[in-house]
C-alpha cells in the first residue's frame, strides 16, 4: 500500500511537471508572436507617422511659399496676420521636427531661413511706407 502512495505521488509529480512545461512552451510561443505584433504595429505607426510629418512639412512648406509671394503686396494688417499664422505653424512642427531624419531637418532650417529673408524684406518695405 505504502508503496502505491508512493507511485500515485511521484505519477502525479511527473504529469505535473509535464504540464508546467507544455504550459510554460505555449506562453513563450505566444510571448513571441505578440512580440512579433507589436513590432509590426510600431513600424507601421512609424512609417504613418514619417508619412504625417512629411505631409504637414510640404503643407507648410507650400503656405510659406505663397505667403512669401503675397508678403510683397501685403498691408501691415495683412503682414501681421501671416507672420502670426506662421509663428503659430512653426511652434506646431518644431515640437515635430525631433523626431524627422537629417534631410527634412535641414530643408525645414532652410525654409525657416527663408521666412526670414521674407520677414526683412517685408518689414522694411512696410517701415519704409510709414
Amino acid at each position: 500500500m505504502k508503496i502505491e502512495a508512493i507511485f500515485k505521488t511521484i505519477f502525479f509529480a511527473l504529469a505535473l511537471g509535464a504540464f508546467m512545461f507544455s504550459c510554460e512552451q505555449e506562453n513563450s510561443n505566444q510571448t513571441a508572436s505578440e512580440a512579433e505584433v507589436v513590432k509590426v504595429e510600431t513600424d507601421t505607426d512609424v512609417s504613418y507617422n514619417q508619412g504625417e510629418a512629411e505631409r504637414e512639412y510640404n503643407d507648410f512648406s507650400a503656405w510659406v511659399n505663397n505667403s512669401s509671394s503675397r508678403a510683397e503686396n501685403a498691408t501691415e494688417a495683412e503682414w501681421k496676420e501671416m507672420k502670426q499664422e506662421y509663428k503659430d505653424k512653426e511652434a506646431e512642427l518644431e515640437t515635430k521636427s525631433a523626431s524627422w531624419d537629417d534631410k527634412t531637418r535641414q530643408e525645414w532650417k532652410d525654409l525657416k531661413d527663408s521666412w526670414k529673408q521674407t520677414e526683412e524684406k517685408a518689414e522694411a518695405r512696410l517701415k519704409k511706407n510709414r
